[in-house]
């Protein structure tokens, strides 16, 4: 699948509001990661998640531009108790463990978007919001989303607090997100 996505400074009091808006309640998140990469290599190239009890596999190529992300995915489900033989397959093939990143919040499904409302290790809170479209996905449909995914923010007036960093970098680097003030 690709993934276009952006996520913004955000406090977990906009919940109530998210939950007005998208028409439901959030239901609860909890994804644990861990990264895996080759030695010597500082970019992730393979993750484990529990996600909410469930394991997905995912590789990603991953391409950031002014719009946001726009990364193609690769998954594989398996059950959350074939973690340890994941690890150790990938270990098997040269990955080392690099970082770990664990979300927890709430999520909502808005028409063809996914909206998050994490907090994100010890960085801070944000939302996400992506869309999820297929492979071959051509220029229109990929401006269409990231048109979707701005229009959200701006319901939110968060087009100020986006974040371009990449959680890796803010995790690794112990860069603390800038604190947004819900209104």
């Amino acid at each position: 699948m690709r993934e276009v996505e952006l996520k913004a400074h955000a406090g977990m009091a906009l919940k109530e509001s998210i939950d007005s808006f998208a028409g439901c309640m959030g239901s609860e998140v909890d994804k644990l990661d861990l990264y895996f990469r080759k030695p010597g290599e500082n970019v992730q190239a393979l993750r484990v998640r529990i996600n909410n009890g469930k394991m997905e596999l995912t590789a990603k190529e991953q391409h950031s531009g002014e719009k946001g992300e726009n990364n193609l995915e690769y998954e594989l489900f398996l059950s959350a108790s074939q973690r340890d033989d994941a690890i150790a397959f990938f270990k098997c093939l040269g990955f080392e463990e690099y970082f770990i990143k664990h979300k927890k919040g709430y999520s909502w499904h808005y028409g063809d978007l996914h909206i998050e409302l994490l907090d994100v290790n010890d960085i801070g809170s944000f939302m996400e919001i992506e869309a999820l479209l297929d492979y071959d996905a051509d220029e229109m449909e990929i401006e269409k989303a990231q048109q979707d995914i701005m229009d959200v923010l701006r319901h939110f007036n968060l087009e100020s607090a986006i974040e371009r960093t990449s959680y890796r970098e803010m995790i690794l680097n112990g860069i603390q997100g800038k604190p947004h003030t819900d209104k």
